[in-house]
C-alpha cells in the first residue's frame, strides 16, 4: 500500500472493541467466565430451591447454617482468582514485558521504545501525570507509561524531566495533574538558601 490511511474510530466503537477483543484474544478464559458465572448463579438458585433439605443436611453433619452458601461464594471468589492468574498468564506468553525501554523527549513529545514496539506521545495527548512508588506516570486516555526513578540518574534528573513534561501539558492535563506533581513542581520553586 503506498498511501496513508486516514480514520477516527468513536469512543463507543473503542468500547466495543474493548469487549470484544478480549473474548477473541482469550476465549477459554473468555468461556470459563461465563461457566463459572451461570454455575455460581445456579447454585445459589439450587441452595434456594432445596433450601430445607439443605439446612436438614448441615444440621444432621453439625455446621452452621450458611456453611453451604458460604463454600459457594468461597468457591467462586477462588475460581475468580484462578481465571485472573490464568489471564496473567497467557498475557505475558504474547509480548516480552521484560524488554528494555528507551524513552526519549523531544519538541514534539515522548518516544517511548522497546525491540518491539514503539509510542509517541505528542505533548498535546498527554492526558495527565502523576506519581507513584516509584516512579512517575504519564497517560493519554487508558494507556499509562510508568518511568521508573531508577531510570534516572539522580532525584534532581526526575525532577527536571517532570518540569519539563507538566511545563508542556495543555491546560486540562495540568489542572489533572496539579495535585499529584505538586510536591515536585513546589520544591523547584523553592529557594535554595541564602
Amino acid at each position: 500500500m503506498d498511501r496513508e490511511l486516514t480514520y477516527r474510530l468513536p469512543f463507543a466503537r473503542l468500547k466495543r472493541l474493548g469487549r470484544n477483543s478480549g473474548r477473541k484474544a482469550h476465549p477459554l478464559i473468555w468461556g470459563a467466565r461465563w461457566i463459572l458465572l451461570v454455575s455460581f448463579f445456579a447454585a445459589l438458585w439450587l441452595v434456594t430451591l432445596f433450601a430445607d433439605a439443605v439446612e436438614r443436611w448441615q444440621a444432621s453433619v453439625g455446621l452452621p447454617q450458611p456453611t453451604v452458601l458460604v463454600a459457594i461464594i468461597l468457591a467462586a471468589a477462588i475460581a475468580v482468582l484462578f481465571l485472573r492468574r490464568a489471564a496473567s498468564r497467557q498475557t505475558q506468553t504474547r509480548a516480552d514485558f521484560d524488554a528494555e525501554i528507551k524513552l526519549r523527549r523531544d519538541d514534539g513529545g515522548l518516544r517511548i521504545a522497546t525491540e518491539e514496539i514503539e509510542y509517541y506521545l505528542k505533548w498535546p495527548g498527554i492526558g495527565q501525570m502523576f506519581m507513584e512508588p516509584d516512579g512517575v506516570v504519564v497517560s493519554h486516555g487508558n494507556l499509562f507509561f510508568l518511568v521508573p526513578d531508577s531510570a534516572f540518574e539522580s532525584a534532581a534528573e526526575r525532577n527536571g524531566f517532570i518540569r519539563d513534561v507538566y511545563g508542556r501539558l495543555g491546560a486540562d492535563a495540568r489542572s489533572r495533574s496539579e495535585d499529584s506533581m505538586r510536591v515536585v513542581l513546589d520544591a523547584a520553586a523553592a529557594p535554595t538558601g541564602v
